[in-house]
């Protein structure tokens, strides 16, 4: 018999679960839409058990049978009494060990595999988790409205920002207005919005990439809101220092497709890490954040 574990991360633009052997053999994959329970709880559960559904179906072509435990990274899990909501619900369903945790902490998991440092994440959303000597602590996960900044979400906001802004000023477009005027199919800039306030965070957090190619394309605009989403991103990390006292360099490691596709803000987010706090050793997270579920997994077992 092949039993096998479920790695699953949710987050504001999409959820993915993948099933691992024991030995940590990817086994099988599950895609389906967001996953942050505070964006819409039904519609994301739903999400999620797609994802999970998928996944044991691809899983059990490849041989696996039983299904020991269900790890799940979920943005938006600490609202209210949703960790328990979603325990109980995966639970009932699929009778084996639910493990639901903030997503920071399964990518924390993924990328050092418990040892001491901090996991700064920036896709959809933003938030940092880190563990020292036993003590855990986040800063940001804000959500959109109190927070988030240097996540995808708030980096599009800037570009709108600034279309509103040379409207104010009766500038000339910049070249990035113009891009996201075209793009959006706006007439005037009052359309805008209707546009932010009936989107999706992740149909809005979308447009970042907009922004990186024109300021991979030397578009200073567009470079300055990616070297502030960088200086953001480090602050929220930076803040981890004192509430965890920290007083010596730690591994930094970062996830989600701002910090791992975008350089600019990369570069400035290490630069800044570098000059306050001494930052030695930057981790790019090179696997799906999911694999932290072999790493909770195991340590679990080895405390039974």
């Amino acid at each position: 018999m092949m039993n096998y574990i479920i790695g699953v991360d949710a987050g504001g633009t999409k959820t993915e679960a993948i099933a691992y052997s024991l030995e940590d053999q990817e086994l099988g994959i599950g895609l389906s839409g967001y996953g942050n329970l505070y964006m819409n709880y039904d519609k994301a559960t739903e999400h999620i058990i797609q994802a999970i559904e998928q996944c044991r179906i691809n899983a059990c072509g490849q041989g696996a049978e039983e299904c020991l435990g269900i790890y799940l990274g979920i943005a938006g899990i600490e609202v209210q009494d949703y960790a328990a909501k979603i325990d109980a619900l995966l639970t009932n369903q699929y009778h084996c060990r639910v493990c639901g945790l903030h997503d920071s902490v399964l990518a924390h998991a993924a990328i050092l595999g418990g040892e001491d440092g901090i996991v700064t994440l920036s896709g959809t959303g933003s938030v940092a988790f880190g563990l020292y000597k036993g003590k855990h602590a986040t800063t940001g996960g804000w959500g959109h409205v109190l927070g988030d900044e240097g996540s995808g979400y708030h980096i599009a906001l800037q570009a709108f920002k600034r279309m509103t802004l040379e409207e104010d000023l009766g500038l000339q477009r910049s070249r990035l207005s113009q891009t996201l005027f075209k793009n959006l199919h706006l007439d005037k800039v009052n359309d805008l919005k209707g546009f932010v306030h009936s989107a999706d965070k992740g149909k809005i957090a979308a447009y970042a990439a907009m922004v990186a190619e024109l300021a991979e394309a030397s578009d200073e605009v567009s470079m300055e809101i990616l070297k502030q989403a960088g200086k953001d991103l480090a602050l929220m990390t930076q803040r981890l220092y004192p509430k965890l006292g920290i007083h010596e360099p730690v591994p930094v490691g970062v996830s989600g497709s701002i910090l791992e596709q975008i350089h600019i803000v990369r570069h400035e987010f290490k630069h800044c890490l570098e000059r306050e706090v001494g930052l030695t050793d930057l981790i790019i997270n090179q696997v799906s954040v999911t694999k932290g579920a072999c790493y909770l997994h195991k340590k679990e077992t080895r405390c039974e």
